[in-house]
């Protein structure tokens, strides 16, 4: 399934996920019981976890080792983002195209490709996968068929699709950045096209994280992650706006769970995000171990490699 394409205001800011996550899967599961890593000072202010935060740690943890989310991780196609897609260089709030392509006011002068058989993807160890490619009309149905708010520009700007034609573009997964292939939507008077993923994650469907309201007070899920510093810099959006804690981290040889933390106290939440970035301690190094949120979802992927 395609996903849903986020506010201008996001897709504008996205962040840029960075880590390394090397594996094997030979690996055994650890003898001695998991228990959180947390660097004392940080929390001193704050309340302990309850376990019912512990015990839904515990069974992400357990739930991820030997299961298929973790062999399609280490073997398999595992992007960051499923359905991933990407803008025209060229697209600014200012202009009237991007709100017609938010506003699915796209018209249609092009034929599209074969899209039967397979796309191929290249990882960087030199290997690569045959997965089969998706259908190109379904992207066009679906970005017609979402229609956003025109609150300012005059709302009668129209985009033309004058090719659909494939191509590639570098995608981060588990397995590091890849060549994956995309169909891409060639748009008059716009310089570069749209494209979106040709082929589907093997990776099965999680949810992106666990809702505010489904935690105790004071505990949110982490949205991303990235290394910063022998530490962990989780992405939190709180639904309250709430300041942020350091946060906890369970562990096991097989994973970090990381878990959100907050004073609690709803604030008024600023514009146009109200995402903070907590740092999350941990006693031992990372090595290979994967990095996963309440919801079960990996939220830290190997660096993008810049492109020579």
């Amino acid at each position: 399934m395609l996903r849903r394409l986020p506010t201008a205001a996001l897709l504008l800011a996205l962040l840029s996920v960075l880590a390394t996550v090397p594996g094997d899967s030979s690996r055994t599961p650890a003898a001695a019981p998991a228990v959180p890593e947390q660097a004392a000072p940080e929390q001193a202010d704050a309340p302990p976890l309850t376990g019912e935060v512990l015990d839904r740690a515990r069974r992400v943890a357990e739930a991820w080792s030997g299961s298929a989310s973790q062999r399609i991780w280490r073997t398999g196609y595992y992007p960051r983002w499923n359905g991933e897609d990407w803008l025209p260089e060229d697209f600014t709030p200012e202009r009237g195209a991007f709100a017609a392509f938010l506003g699915g006011r796209i018209d249609l002068a092009a034929d599209f490709p074969p899209f039967s058989g397979t796309g191929t993807v290249s990882f960087p160890d030199g290997t690569s996968m045959a997965l089969p490619l998706t259908d190109p009309r379904d992207v066009y149905m679906w970005r017609t068929k979402y229609r956003d708010p025109c609150p300012e520009e005059p709302c009668d700007t129209r985009l033309t699709v004058t090719a659909v034609r494939p191509g590639t573009r570098s995608q981060i997964t588990s397995r590091g950045t890849v060549t994956v292939p995309v169909w891409e939507f060639a748009f008059a008077g716009l310089e570069t096209p749209y494209a979106v993923a040709a082929v589907e994650s093997q990776a099965p469907s999680l949810d992106h994280s666990v809702k505010d309201e489904d935690l105790p007070a004071g505990v949110t899920d982490v949205v991303l992650a990235s290394e910063k510093e022998e530490a962990l810099e989780g992405m939190i959006d709180p639904e309250n706006c709430a300041d942020a804690r350091p946060g906890e981290v369970y562990a096991t040889t097989d994973v970090l769970v990381l878990i959100g933390r907050t004073t609690g106290r709803p604030r008024t939440c600023p514009e146009p995000s109200s995402s903070q970035y907590p740092r999350f301690a941990f006693t031992r190094p990372l090595g290979d171990r994967a990095v996963l949120n309440l919801a079960g979802r990996p939220v830290l992927f190997p660096a993008l490699v810049p492109e020579s």
